[in-house]
């Protein structure tokens, strides 16, 4: 993999990153110009990704509600997140704390086939696949998200979706120490330093009892995402890229490449 990394940014006219620190990569482990790498990162379009009117039905009674949204493969660490309403749920026997889990995945059905096996049913909804003004009702019936990626050599280097969209909904959310993330956002996210179902879980709950710090947590994200991190602001460095690679050639081909490291 690493040689067929280095091949791609040898081939490549130019290099899109999704953070800075994969530009750091593409410039120092791949060799590619200063100049010729962009930061492009994948912020979502807040005039349509807001909150709107919550589907309060998602709490199903229930006081609080947890939200995820994402792809569930392994790497993703939702067990991490089914594991931690198990502590919540059966160990520490709250009933007021539910949890939806939004998107599919290879390991969606070993997710649901587990939460149920911990009796989990009645406070997990699984919803599979969404998006549109269904995706946002869901989400903003949301008291806070969560990102159950653990700690690797993968994650610690990745802007994930998840930092972005929940800013957007002006949603705080608990997560791992993963280094970029951290980065990305701010004081939006409360960090669980131990990578554990149980350190999750408390974390959920520690920030859940807090309201006064999830609202500081809340117009943080909010503010931020409005300055920083929207699509019309973060658009211009990928057709600045684009502009610049095709004007440096005489008569640019189909074959030209970018790379997009992510």
């Amino acid at each position: 993999m690493t040689l067929f990394e280095k091949c791609t940014f040898k081939l490549a006219d130019g290099s899109l990153a999704t953070n800075e620190t994969l530009k750091e990569r593409a410039i120092h482990t791949g060799k590619m110009p200063a100049d010729k790498v962009w930061v492009v990162r994948s912020f979502p379009d807040i005039g349509r990704f807001k909150r709107t009117e919550p589907d309060e039905s998602a709490k199903r009674g229930r006081r609080y509600l947890a939200g995820y949204v994402g792809i569930m493969a392994e790497q993703d660490g939702v067990e991490y997140l089914v594991k931690a309403m198990d502590h919540i749920v059966n160990v520490q026997g709250r009933d007021d704390i539910g949890c939806v889990i939004i998107g599919d995945g290879p390991d969606y059905d070993r997710l649901r086939e587990m939460s149920a096996e911990l009796k989990l049913t009645d406070h997990i909804e699984f919803t599979g696949y969404m998006s549109g003004a269904p995706l946002l009702q869901k989400l903003s019936a949301c008291d806070i998200g969560v990102i159950p990626d653990p700690p690797n050599v993968c994650n610690d280097k990745l802007s994930m979706n998840k930092v972005f969209e929940y800013m957007a909904l002006g949603m705080p959310f608990v997560q791992f120490d993963l280094e970029q993330a951290k980065i990305d956002a701010g004081d939006a996210a409360h960090i669980v330093p131990e990578c554990s179902p149980e350190s999750l879980g408390q974390g959920m709950m520690d920030l859940l009892a807090d309201p006064e710090r999830r609202a500081k947590m809340a117009a943080y994200a909010s503010d931020r995402a409005q300055r920083e991190f929207h699509w019309d602001i973060e658009k211009h460095s990928m057709l600045d890229a684009y502009r610049t690679l095709l004007h440096t050639k005489e008569a640019p081909k189909i074959s030209e490449s970018v790379s997009v490291s992510q």
